[in-house]
């Protein structure tokens, strides 16, 4: 029996995929342990997959810039201190880094007691610490094919984004009476990502004016980010919409289940689990993300007929509401659209991923 550290805290795209391999690497008969962030989005998350006892909470590191060189540098040694003396208490025997500051100093860490490592980069556009390290790991599982030419010489294996296994296991009836939504009524799904997403949550409260027709037919479920859920529940109100607003959800096995239609961020967690769920989708991706990686995921997701593409600048006036208005229109698009989602899937992409890992466990 082999022990595997998994570093992949900070957002649900990290830790949603990294309890995934989890669960097929446990499923081999090894022991996992979690490097995560020290975030309300990670308790809440461990909490509701009954893993909080088995993680281990690692500082934040993020470069300020050249006059803060000397903090971030103490900031990333502590880090990568804790790091090492949590795999030396629990005798790793390897260490998957799923992407961000986690896994960046777990894998010094890694590094320096000579511990193998392995990456996951799921997004289409691989991060700059996936690049840097990429060549000194065993392999690095991506989640996008599109992503193997920007890191020429690394080993990479290509496996999609893995999945937690329950997503698709409940149908839509049961799932919209989990939620305490109407049955009969179209259900929109706005996803504004594990931390949030402002311009997203504004441009659907700016949209609302285009789907007054639709008010009496449908019904929103709209995941804010706990930092903006307040300000949001009180734009929906006296607004002639059913909407619950939400901060977090840790049973997005029923929202995708009940959900017709999608409004969401690209990040490759979300779109991996949309496409294991095959439900149509409107992306929004997030404009400040690095190398504009999340419209390049939305466009490797898309090009399929997965999805509507449109980049938030252009999300002026009521423009999302039109958008959401004509596709719960034409129920003959969101079948096609569903199945192109599912077209999408990569099928076991955590047991490829655990498959890979074993035979240094």
């Amino acid at each position: 029996m082999g022990r595997l550290m998994i570093a992949c805290g900070g957002t649900g795209g990290h830790l949603f995929p990294g309890l995934a391999v989890a669960e097929a690497v446990r499923r081999r008969g090894h022991e996992v342990k979690f490097f995560v962030s020290a975030k309300e989005v990670d308790r809440r998350a461990l909490a509701g997959a009954g893993e909080s006892a088995q993680a281990v909470e690692i500082p934040a590191v993020g470069w300020r810039g050249v006059l803060r060189a000397g903090s971030f540098a103490l900031n990333l040694l502590a880090a990568v201190k804790k790091a090492g003396a949590a795999m030396r208490e629990f005798r790793a025997d390897a260490l998957l880094g799923m992407g961000g500051f986690v896994s960046g100093a777990s894998i010094g860490a890694a590094r320096r007691k000579k511990i193998p490592y392995f990456l996951h980069e799921s997004n289409a556009i691989p991060g700059r610490a996936t690049k840097l390290l990429s060549r000194g790991a065993q392999k690095v599982f991506v989640g996008f094919q599109e992503c193997v030419r920007w890191l020429p010489g690394a080993p990479t294996v290509f496996t999609g984004t893995p999945v937690r296994q329950r997503l698709g296991g409940i149908g839509k009836e049961e799932a919209l009476k989990k939620l305490g939504l109407h049955p009969k009524r179209h259900l929109v799904a706005v996803l504004g990502g594990s931390q949030g997403a402002r311009g997203l949550n504004e441009a659907m409260i700016r949209g609302l004016g285009a789907l007054k027709g639709e008010a009496s037919t449908m019904q929103i479920l709209h995941l804010a980010g706990e930092a903006h859920a307040e300000k949001v529940r009180k734009a929906y109100q006296g607004s002639g919409f059913h909407a619950v607003v939400l901060g977090f959800c840790d049973e997005m096995e029923a929202v995708y289940a009940a959900a017709d239609l999608v409004v969401a961020r690209s990040g490759a967690g979300t779109l991996a689990e949309l496409a294991a769920c095959g439900v149509p989708a409107i992306l929004v991706p997030f404009p400040s993300a690095v190398d504009d990686h999340q419209m390049a995921n939305a466009h490797a997701y898309a090009d399929g007929g997965a999805a509507e593409v449109v980049a938030e600048k252009y999300l002026v006036g009521t423009e999302l509401g039109q958008r959401i208005a004509r596709l719960l229109g034409d129920g003959s698009r969101r079948s096609n659209m569903a199945k192109a989602a599912r077209n999408q899937t990569v099928a076991q992409a955590a047991e490829k991923i655990a498959e890979e890992i074993q035979y240094v466990l």
